[in-house]
């Protein structure tokens, strides 16, 4: 029993997940799921047999859904959990990006949606504190990939809730990151520039409690009714079935999660679009972390949609991060030598124009051009002079000079 877990939708058991000695995870649907169910992945689909622990396929996508870490072995410390994949998911699982939640096979969900009001001190405390003021009676259980601090909470009439056991939620509340005291203004403001840059990101608001800041997201996976129901989804590299989210060699790269969108979107056009955007968004905004697990499938009644854009960051605004891109532009990985035959050599891998490429390289660049001022021009009415945004500034308007030029030359 303690090797074993259920994989539940609702209340609809979708499957079996267990470990071997190794400590490596296998998965396989239930019978009653293969009847009418949907596949978790496009990496897992709907089959009699089982996903061995062999092909590490299961593993791979379940392991995508756990943080990473300083933040997961903060995680593991606070619920005396350890530290393997299959441990972590057994005691936050819960409650994870998508659909699905996951259990000990000795517990069933619990649909009562029920959740606990937070009083202005015991929000002060947990931002101050990165959540770590939450106690092992709280034990919400919730899985949010990503190297930073974060919990999911209830948003009501603006009051903030934390959900109890595997209530859905609605808002991710992140913190401040360890020696990145900046990090949350960043994220808002680049955020704030890829909207007014016209790419489909998700609604995000900053707010600051004494010396700590926070950022508020709301969750696309979640649909707010009479109650709460939850959309799947699935990153990337849960699609594609790959372990490492940054570009090494050829693999993972921009032009295969181009593919992936012309294969399986049900509306391509504006989604390959929106992908290509992203891209040459992230590089005049210096977010060199923008890998495949920023980028998701949203599978909803209207289909299978790319899903918004979320941890968009000028991270090359941050000092003693590496500034190598995520993912090649043709074969370039240096942000400041990408040259216009890069943008050719990425068109040939996407199989479109160059000179197609080009346009939307020159219209990203004017819309960030004239939509910047303004972006920060909007927060600083509402939270007053940030002078911490003078080093994104800094960093875009580099950029923004020398893409100019090498598309022109």
């Amino acid at each position: 029993m303690d090797d074993e877990l259920n994989v539940w939708f609702e209340d609809q058991l979708i499957g079996y997940l267990w470990r071997n000695a190794s400590h490596v995870m296998a998965f396989r649907y239930a019978e009653e799921w293969l009847a009418s169910g949907f596949p978790l992945s496009i990496s897992l689909p709907l089959q009699h047999d089982a996903f061995s622990a062999h092909t590490f396929i299961a593993h791979r996508f379940f392991a995508h859904l756990l943080p990473e870490g300083q933040a997961r072995e903060r995680l593991c410390h606070r619920f005396r959990c350890p530290n393997t994949d299959f441990d972590l998911l057994k005691t936050i699982g819960g409650e994870c990006a998508g659909a699905i939640s996951i259990l000990p096979i000795t517990e069933e969900p619990d649909l009562n949606q029920r959740y606990e009001k937070l009083s202005a001190e015991a929000l002060a405390r947990l931002i101050s504190t990165r959540g770590a003021s939450l106690t092992n009676d709280d034990k919400p259980r919730l899985s949010l990939a990503g190297a930073q601090d974060k919990i999911t909470v209830y948003i009501k009439d603006k009051d903030i809730y934390l959900p109890l056991k595997q209530s859905p939620s609605t808002h991710i509340l992140k913190f401040e990151v360890s020696d990145f005291k900046n990090v949350p203004l960043y994220e808002v403001y680049t955020t704030g520039l890829a909207k007014a840059a016209g790419l489909n990101v998700i609604d995000m608001t900053w707010g600051c409690l004494g010396e700590a800041s926070y950022t508020l997201s709301t969750r696309y996976d979640r649909l707010l009714g009479d109650n709460i129901s939850r959309i799947h989804q699935e990153d990337f590299c849960q699609a594609l079935g790959l372990q490492e989210k940054y570009q090494r060699n050829e693999t993972p790269s921009f032009a295969q999660c181009y593919r992936l969108l012309i294969q399986y979107s049900n509306n391509p056009t504006i989604d390959c679009e929106q992908l290509l955007r992203w891209q040459i968004f992230n590089l005049i905004a210096g977010n060199s972390d923008a890998h495949i697990k920023n980028i998701s499938l949203l599978y909803s009644a209207a289909g299978t949609r790319l899903a918004p854009f979320y941890d968009l960051v000028c991270t090359r605004a941050i000092k003693h991060l590496d500034g190598i891109l995520a993912l090649s532009i043709g074969q370039q990985k240096n942000p400041d030598n990408v040259l216009i035959t890069d943008w050719h050599e990425l068109a040939k891998q996407c199989q479109i124009r160059p000179k197609r490429m080009l346009s939307l390289v020159e219209d990203m660049l004017n819309k960030v051009n004239e939509q910047k001022a303004g972006v920060r021009g909007s927060l600083e009415a509402k939270y007053g002079e940030l002078p911490a945004l003078q080093r994104v500034d800094q960093v875009i308007n580099k950029q923004l000079k020398r893409l100019s030029v090498s598309i022109l030359n």
